[in-house]
């Protein structure tokens, strides 16, 4: 059994598969605070349930809020939000192909 290194690659596209996830977690979920802290239409109580669900349910709740839930965000903020999520899946796509990430 011989144990080969990981390529230079490999360990830049492990280490952007492990911390990819908690950058978008802060950018989605900060965006959704911030735009939730800016609403002057909703309830007290609406505001206290989104901020409660963005928490509770960090990567699902967050997008639910900035894609369906009424955000007042440009059009152009969504998509680079969205964007990110796209360059995840391509990191995690082109790991599995170079074997950096399983």
């Amino acid at each position: 059994m011989s144990v080969t290194m990981p390529s230079n690659l490999q360990m830049l596209l492990g280490l952007y598969a492990y911390l990819l996830p908690l950058l978008l977690y802060v950018l989605w979920s900060t965006l959704a605070l911030w735009d939730l802290g800016r609403r002057e239409e909703l309830s007290g109580a609406a505001v206290w349930i989104w901020a409660l669900l963005i928490f509770a349910l960090p990567f699902v709740a967050a997008l639910g809020y900035l894609f369906f839930g009424g955000a007042r965000l440009a059009p152009r903020v969504r998509l680079l939000a969205l964007g990110g999520g796209g360059a995840y899946l391509v990191v995690l796509a082109l790991g599995a192909f170079i074997g950096g990430i399983s």
